[in-house]
This record gives C-alpha cells, sequence and structure tokens, in this order.
C-alpha cells in the first residue's frame, strides 16, 4: 500500500513531463515504475504543461490513486524542462531530490540503493547508477558509468545520465537550480553538474544497472549543438581547463558535421 503523504518525505522526484503521444503506455510505465519502488518514503512531482489530453488525465488519475502524486499546476507554468525542474523543485519538501524521466523505467531498488549511498558517503553531492539502453522499446546495450567521475570524464561525454541522478538538496539549491537560459536548452543537465564541480562537490556512479534509458536516434539540430559547446566553453573555463579542453568544446560542432546516417550507425554500434 502507498503510504499516505501525513509526513515530510526523505525523497522528493522531479519530473517535467512534456509527452505530446495519445499512447500513454510509456508514461504510465516510467510513473508505475517510481510508485513500485522498495524505498517508498517519497513524494513524485510532476510538472506537465504541453502535455497532450491523454497523458493529463492518465496523471490526474494516477494522482488520485496514489498520495505520493502531487500534480504542480498553475497559470503560466514554463513549458522548458530546466524550468519544470525548477518549478517541482521549488515546491519539494524532501532533503534528497531524485529525477524521473517521462519515458524511463526506474529498477525497483533504484532509490533505496542511492538513499543508502549517499547515507554512507557524506562526501558525495549526488548519485547515479548504470543503464540499459532502449530503443523503440528494446534493449540495445548497457553502460557501465565511471563509480567517481573525475572532471576529465566530461571531457567527451558526459559520465552520468542525467534522470538516473538524487542529489542532497542542499547543494542543488546553492546552485540555483538548473539554468533556463537559451544556451542551456538540452544541455541544461550537464551544465547543472560541471557547475557543481566547480563548486568543489562531486558525483558516484552505482556499478549495477538500476535504470533503463529511453535513447533517440534523431540527430541533434545544429543549434543545440552550438548551446553544448558555449556550455562547454563557459564551464570549462570557469574550471581553468581552457585552452587545452578546446577540443572538446568544439566537438559538438564537428559531430554535427557527420552525415546523420552515418551518425546513427554509429550511435547503434556503441
Amino acid at each position: 500500500m502507498p503510504m499516505q503523504q501525513d509526513k515530510t518525505p526523505a525523497v522528493s522526484v522531479l519530473m517535467g513531463v512534456r509527452y505530446r503521444r495519445a499512447d500513454t503506455v510509456m508514461l504510465q510505465r516510467a510513473v508505475e515504475s517510481i510508485l513500485n519502488q522498495t524505498f517508498s518514503d517519497f513524494e513524485l512531482l510532476i510538472c506537465a504543461g504541453g502535455s497532450s489530453a491523454e497523458a493529463c488525465c492518465l496523471l490526474d488519475s494516477l494522482a488520485l490513486s496514489d498520495s505520493r502524486i502531487r500534480l504542480v499546476r498553475g497559470e503560466n507554468l514554463p513549458e522548458d524542462l530546466a524550468g519544470k525542474l525548477n518549478t517541482c523543485l521549488d515546491h519539494a519538501k524532501g532533503e534528497l531530490i531524485a529525477r524521473m524521466d517521462d519515458d524511463d523505467f526506474s529498477h525497483p531498488e533504484r532509490f533505496e540503493r542511492q538513499v543508502s549511498f549517499l547515507l554512507n558517503h557524506g562526501d558525495i553531492a549526488f548519485v547515479g547508477c548504470s543503464v540499459s539502453f532502449l530503443t523503440d522499446g528494446v534493449q540495445t546495450g548497457t553502460k557501465v558509468f565511471p563509480e567517481y567521475p573525475q572532471v576529465r570524464d566530461f571531457y567527451f561525454t558526459q559520465p552520468f545520465v542525467h534522470p538516473t541522478l538524487m542529489f542532497r538538496r542542499s547543494v542543488l539549491t546553492a546552485t540555483g537550480g538548473y539554468s533556463t537560459g537559451k544556451h542551456q536548452v538540452l544541455c541544461e543537465d550537464y551544465d547543472l553538474l560541471l557547475r557543481l564541480y566547480t563548486m568543489g562537490h562531486s558525483g558516484a556512479n552505482l556499478q549495477d544497472i538500476l535504470f533503463d534509458y529511453t535513447v533517440s536516434l534523431n540527430n541533434r539540430k545544429m543549434k543545440h549543438r552550438w548551446n553544448e559547446a558555449v556550455t562547454r566553453w563557459n564551464r570549462f573555463k570557469d574550471l581553468n581547463l581552457l585552452p587545452r579542453a578546446l577540443p572538446y568544446v568544439i566537438k559538438p560542432l564537428a559531430v554535427g558535421l557527420i552525415p546523420r546516417s552515418l551518425l546513427a550507425r554509429i550511435k547503434k554500434w556503441r
């Protein structure tokens, strides 16, 4: 039975949802994977502005059936992910802040394992985990991320999967939350994590696969690759990594010049 929210939860889960499909199977699967966690002392905050009528109807029904779900409503709610996550964070009550996306799946023991890790590792600001990759509902591979990523691990690609993360609320709020500037669109997580490292914090990854992560083979638009390059420049500059890290600043732009068919084959291979 789901717990009744008559006390402050230990964990607040942030979901910024923009689910546009009429078929709500993946959204329901994602939410239920949180509700079925072995660690039950949490609240699930969902901001779903811009979602389909079918998605909103499903979320209303799920919220009525489980008091741990809190739908964040109001006028002029943001439609970008960073804005939605910040709005959920403003309403959060827990001392630990977990992430979840609307097309992924958290294994039942994810929260239990992450809460235990943070309780036993006071020097770690946030923790993720290894993942299996899903494309069109089919498992396409797995990845074990570095256990204790260093700044150098951010050079080529991010050593964390954003929706797997659980943060200490104190360090997350100390950063001011997610950046909502135009150059952080689709790289708000990369920006946030490097700002945390700049502040002297660091993260870890549980080595077990506790998350199924949905990936798309669609190529990013060049404007979003430019956003990543600008974000890399700014964050690497703050970390005094320039000019030696300059090749990694322009890496997103170089990848954008690869023909889409070839890039899709490379992603499938990886």
